[in-house]
């Protein structure tokens, strides 16, 4: 489905339309700004992921409109094709950068948000980092997306830190982000809003909360500061589990990098090289890095 498609059958989009354009960040979908007299829209139109990892549109609506219902995402606007698109109200505000996490009231609210959604009922969307790994391989070995020399013994350790996971009844199978990355964070004045939330679901605690130290490099003390922001108090067991789900998320890089490699989608809003991120990502294990 193309975005003039779109513009044309929905009267909210088409009524005084003045431009549209792509936005930057997302690298799994199609995504447009579409201003019009009255007011500005994100349009998503989604990539054929879904078809491989078998989670429904549907769902993900419903948790992004109980969160704008709790302020901290967009307003869902029309979402009467799920499957195809989704049109969102348009936050003018700022992406959270790097420098923004030297803030104390940044990285509250960033883990005040976390612990809400981690609050959030509905365990039914499967969603862990786990099996979105094995949907990953098995999506890419579909599309006949080669292996990569060396892959084989971290997804075995991938395999055994999601058996061990499975027995934290506490933090595992809890609602989950799973794409908790500042890039999907907006700051508008106090605000903060989260977006992106096609991956979330039940999951791990510590996924969501190993996404921005392994994504901004983080020193051990920041990593000890971080879970005590969210737990109050500090274990080192804590810490041994975030170093594991640092991991984890290098091993999703790396799965998630083959299987898109494999799609034919046009690419609109970037030139990303999904097997080349693979490959770097791969060499950093090899390395002994846990962190991008």
């Amino acid at each position: 489905m193309v975005i003039e498609e779109i513009i044309h059958e929905n009267p909210l989009l088409n009524s005084g339309l003045i431009s549209l354009e792509p936005l930057n960040g997302g690298l799994n979908n199609q995504t447009y700004k579409v201003i019009t007299k009255q007011k500005s829209f994100v349009v998503r139109i989604n990539g054929k992921q879904n078809e491989y990892l078998n989670v429904t549109r549907r769902s993900e609506v419903d948790i992004m409109e109980r969160a704008a219902r709790e302020g901290f995402a967009p307003k869902v606007l029309i979402a009467n094709n799920p499957e195809k698109y989704v049109v969102t109200e348009f936050i003018d505000g700022q992406m959270i950068s790097p420098d923004n996490l030297n803030d104390e009231n940044t990285k509250k609210l960033i883990i005040s948000h976390l612990k809400k959604i981690h609050a959030m009922k509905d365990n039914e969307r499967q969603c862990s980092p786990y099996y979105f790994i094995e949907r990953y391989i098995c999506g890419a070995d579909e599309l006949n997306v080669k292996h990569p020399h060396g892959l084989s013994p971290f997804l075995k350790k991938a395999e055994a830190i999601a058996h061990k996971r499975s027995y934290d009844k506490q933090f595992n199978g809890r609602y989950c982000h799973n794409d908790y990355f500042t890039v999907n964070m907006l700051s508008s004045g106090p605000d903060l809003y989260i977006i992106d939330w096609e991956m979330s679901g039940s999951g791990d605690v510590f996924f969501d909360l190993a996404t921005i130290p392994f994504s901004n490099k983080f020193s051990e003390e920041q990593e000890k500061e971080w879970l005590k922001l969210y737990f109050e108090t500090y274990e080192d067991e804590q810490f041994e589990i975030l170093q594991e789900l640092k991991f984890m998320h290098m091993v999703r890089e790396c799965a998630w990098g083959m299987f898109y490699s494999g799609l034919d989608e046009k690419k609109i809003n970037h030139d990303f090289n999904y097997y080349k991120h693979t490959l770097y990502v791969l060499e950093r294990l090899q390395q002994g890095f846990n962190y991008l």
